[in-house]
């Protein structure tokens, strides 16, 4: 926990009229700004843009609303997330961006695109969520344990630790998926729960990306950037209908289904790679 706090100390902190946003920048080449999921935050985006692209890029990762240092303003939206991002672009001398939004990134990576079509050259969707579940469905039994597991450090810590596959079988990575990762799958997987300590830092943005959801329409009818968006159909945490809803509502936009892969899709890291490789 200790080291997970010291690394937690290389970010900058921009205030905005939309409140304060944590970024850290790292790497030359294509600009890329990472929007990462629950129980994210800066660092998830900047091991996300290790896990999920090749060549050089410059990586801008965000801490979302609640995220880490990033505090809930009482004005906190969709909309205002987007035009925060777009101060911070401004703050930077970046004109023109690709914009990744993954799992519960995506909402705020639509309306980027939507609201700030001039600095959006490419937009790229990676099992995200793009509208809220119906009020009426009941909440999963899985997601209320993840609720508990998120408020304890301790908690997480333990069954990241020792018992990797039940939490990764929570987060959307079937049990059948971990069980056939290579042992590359398998230290990607590990990176990716370590780097999500210290957990209790994340879960008012949790929260908070859910009141979002509810309370406002995700706008798609201004995107002319190329659309690329990817979804395993066996991903237990964000149904793969989200990828089959922006399709719908962003025109031209590509879908690639996989047919296995869970939430995180690293068993199909390398073809994954190989879509943002190609579609870029």
């Amino acid at each position: 926990m200790n080291d997970a706090n010291e690394r937690l100390q290389t970010s900058e902190i921009l205030k905005t009229i939309y409140g304060d946003i944590e970024y850290s920048v790292l790497g030359e080449g294509r600009p890329v700004l990472i929007l990462h999921g629950a129980g994210g935050g800066f660092d998830f985006g900047l091991w996300s843009g290790k896990a999920f692209l090749s060549g050089n890029h410059q990586i801008i990762a965000v801490s979302r609303y609640g995220y880490l240092h990033s505090p809930i303003p009482e004005n906190a939206s969709i909309q205002n997330q987007a035009a925060q991002y777009n101060l911070l672009l401004d703050h930077l001398n970046l004109s023109k961006v690709v914009v990744v939004g993954a799992s519960a990134g995506g909402p705020s990576a639509i309306q980027f695109a939507n609201d700030y079509p001039e600095k959006s050259s490419k937009l790229i969707l990676i099992s995200a969520v793009s509208r809220p579940e119906p009020e009426d469905e009941e909440e999963p039994a899985y997601i209320k344990i993840i609720h508990i597991i998120q408020q304890s450090d301790y908690a997480y810590w333990l069954f990241s630790k020792f018992a990797q596959p039940t939490i990764l079988d929570l987060m959307g990575v079937p049990k059948d998926v971990y069980s056939n990762f290579t042992p590359e799958q398998k230290q990607l997987a590990q990176e990716m729960l370590d780097v999500m300590h210290p957990m209790t830092q994340r879960y008012k943005g949790t929260i908070n990306d859910a009141d979002m959801l509810f309370s406002e329409n995700i706008s798609a009818n201004n995107i002319s950037c190329p659309v690329l968006i990817m979804h395993a159909r066996d991903d237990a945490l964000v149904n793969y209908t989200h990828a089959l809803h922006s399709h719908e509502i962003i025109n031209q936009s590509q879908l690639k289904l996989f047919e296995t892969g869970g939430h995180a899709m690293l068993s199909q890291i390398k073809e994954v790679r190989e879509e943002i490789n190609q579609f870029l």
